[in-house]
């Protein structure tokens, strides 16, 4: 029972940190607002489930760069299992987002996991046609529709950060993984002042819509997540919590920079 709640912890770390559990608001462009991330900046999370600690995640923002030939903002995701758990259940995954430079949509989104779940996905954005296609080691899926302004799972993350909490109290945004398209709401609950190993952060309390997912969250009698975002002009999130019914993974901040 213990190795199955560790696979499924290293496995919701992925889905919750990249599927869609971060919200965004729609603003004009990105030139008329200061974007709270930075090139070059680094933020790294813990994860446990309960007691145990399973491993780790970096989110990176790289330097622009150009896709097509248009410039283009470029994320990436890296998830790693420590030691002891790679004895049980190892995972490697690297996930990469790319946006438009006005940081309206997503262009392109991959993902590469290694271990024993292997995945080699490729998500390509048609913004003429409005879908995407999803391929995992080269076999494609048919195309999707999405609407316009959605966002892949990594560049969510950092969308999410573009909100003014203090004005956008119910919040709702497009997202896709390539194999499904959905609206994730949410909103913003209260204030709360939270203490870390990293440090103590004044932060906004939000609870997402989690309808949307299935597993294990469909088996437990009253899943839900919950995360705390510093209330400052880099709405970074410190810690997530996800309760379902083998108990609680938690992801907390270890250090920015």
């Amino acid at each position: 029972m213990q190795n199955q709640c560790i696979r499924l912890s290293l496995a919701y770390f992925v889905v919750v940190l990249t599927g869609g559990l971060f919200f965004s608001t729609p603003f004009g462009n990105a030139a008329e607002k200061v974007l709270p991330f930075f090139v070059g900046e680094e933020i790294e999370y813990s994860l446990r489930w309960e007691m145990i600690k399973a491993g780790k995640a970096n989110f990176k923002v790289l330097p622009i760069t150009r896709l097509n030939g248009e410039k283009v903002y470029h994320f990436i995701l890296e998830v790693k299992s420590n030691q002891y758990i790679d004895k049980l259940y190892k995972m490697r995954a690297r996930l990469e987002g790319f946006t438009d430079i006005e940081f309206t949509q997503s262009l392109l989104y991959k993902k590469i996991q290694s271990g024993k779940s292997k995945r080699d996905v490729l998500v390509q954005f048609d913004w003429k046609n409005k879908t995407v296609t999803y391929s995992n080691f080269g076999g494609k899926r048919d195309p999707i529709e999405v609407p316009y302004g959605t966002f892949d799972p990594v560049s969510a993350f950092y969308k999410m950060r573009a909100i003014d909490f203090e004005t956008d109290q119910n919040l709702s945004f497009f997202v896709t993984d390539g194999k499904k398209s959905f609206s994730q709401k949410g909103k913003v609950v209260n204030k709360e002042k939270i203490t870390l190993a990293s440090g103590t952060f004044d932060t906004y309390v939000l609870i997402p819509q989690i309808n949307h997912f299935s597993g294990v969250f469909k088996k437990s009698k009253n899943p839900s997540v919950k995360l705390w975002v510093t209330a400052d002009d880099k709405k970074i999130p410190v810690r997530i919590k996800v309760k379902v019914f083998i108990g609680s993974f938690i992801f907390d901040l270890v250090s920015i920079k």
